[in-house]
């Protein structure tokens, strides 16, 4: 029971640095959201990262842009609590039923494969109920 009540704790922690940051964005954000080519035009980043937690609970979150760069001690630290593997690359492919758009930036996949497998329905109802996410099927 208190793994139980530690991890969502933790839940409930990067859940709160989420929000943190969708203001810190809505304020004016960080110009690290971007980056400047030589002909001085404004460019998206490449580097993305992600937490699969398919194994353990049927998800997988990617970061990517200031987001990730300004929280990305953090994200690699609580993903191995939540029982997931960080890797700089974006989420498996396989048996993805959908995902969901955070307000973060976050893209939040559900699979329904791994230990709490998801049904399409059950995902979206996830995404725009829990995390009042945008679900977009992908099957």
């Amino acid at each position: 029971m208190a793994k139980m009540i530690s991890r969502m704790t933790l839940v409930a922690l990067v859940v709160a640095s989420h929000a943190t940051c969708a203001r810190c964005s809505e304020s004016g954000g960080s110009e690290s959201d971007a980056t400047t080519s030589l002909d001085g035009s404004r460019a998206t980043p490449s580097r993305v990262g992600s937490c699969d937690r398919v194994t353990a609970s049927s998800l997988c979150s990617e970061y990517s842009g200031g987001y990730l760069a300004q929280y990305e001690a953090v994200l690699t630290s609580a993903c191995g609590k939540l029982s997931g593997t960080f890797v700089y690359a974006e989420c498996p492919n396989t048996s993805v039923l959908g995902s969901c758009a955070l307000s973060t930036g976050e893209v939040r996949k559900f699979y329904a494969s791994g230990a709490q497998a998801y049904d399409a329905t059950r995902a979206e109802s996830e995404c725009e109920g829990s995390y009042k996410g945008t679900w977009a099927a992908l099957r």
